[in-house]
């Protein structure tokens, strides 16, 4: 039963995976099953309308029961980013003893949508629901590191970068490289160019498309979390962005994955 569990799934994501339908045959030699295995489990997931065969040529594809469970399923609390999200920021204060955050993108503007604060008394602290900006905070450049070119140009089309501290890239270039930087490493860092005295390094969250759909950042006192200890921590951040994006349906481009 296990087996024939398993073969059916191969067939499911071997079809999936296709540019095309294919044939009985071709599946076979994909699979490595004989051609009256492959037979009986493509009549098996056909009745359930969960493969199709083309009429004329007699070749198997995705069938709708898919698209409809999978529709389906991105509805269920499951994938709610929130959710999903809160266990890796709990990890990561518990781990480095700083405050972690999930900021969304809302227009021009990075939102705080939960928060693990931390255990120490000097801590940093952002009310859920806070707006900041985007360009001159680690959860913002981190989600503008993850746009598209065309996003991104369309994004400095009509902001003003505003000078907050004297470390606020104000000069689009320079954003530009240190966003370039940001999506090379898998991270981002806010070196006290939002608020004198706080640090921040943060990380994308992608969704099964491959589309940011937010961030997770860690943030402390600049004298507790130095720049150096927040480049340190990138990786850790970028991870738990990761895990994050996986339940989400998120998989790595080969490349992405070998760095």
């Amino acid at each position: 039963m296990v087996q024939s569990i398993d073969r059916a799934f191969d067939v499911l994501e071997t079809l999936a995976l296709a540019d095309d339908d294919l044939s009985i045959s071709e599946l076979s030699e994909r699979l490595d099953l004989p051609l009256a295995t492959v037979h009986r489990l493509l009549s098996s997931l056909a009745a359930r309308g969960y493969v199709t065969q083309e009429a004329s040529t007699r070749r198997y594809g995705p069938g709708p029961r898919l698209l409809e469970i999978a529709a389906r399923a991105a509805q269920s609390r499951r994938f709610d980013l929130i959710r999903i999200a809160r266990a890796e920021l709990i990890k990561l204060t518990a781990e480095t003893g700083e405050t972690s955050n999930l900021i969304v993108r809302q227009g021009d503007a990075a939102v705080y949508q939960d928060q693990i604060p931390s255990p120490h008394m000097v801590r940093m602290f952002t009310e859920v629901g806070q707006r900041a900006p985007l360009y001159c905070t680690g959860g913002g450049k981190a989600i503008l590191s993850a746009l598209s070119p065309a996003e991104l140009e369309q994004y400095l089309a009509g902001s003003r970068l505003e000078q907050w501290t004297n470390k606020t890239i104000t000069d689009q270039e320079r954003l530009r490289a240190e966003l370039a930087i940001a999506r090379a490493c898998g991270f981002a860092l806010d070196d006290e160019e939002r608020e004198e005295g706080v640090c921040c390094v943060a990380a994308p969250i992608f969704d099964r498309r491959g589309q940011v759909v937010g961030a997770i950042s860690l943030s402390g006192p600049s004298n507790r979390l130095s720049r150096a200890r927040a480049e340190s921590l990138g990786p850790r951040v970028r991870a738990a962005a990761l895990a994050c994006s996986q339940q989400l349906g998120y998989r790595e481009p080969a490349q992405d994955a070998q760095q």
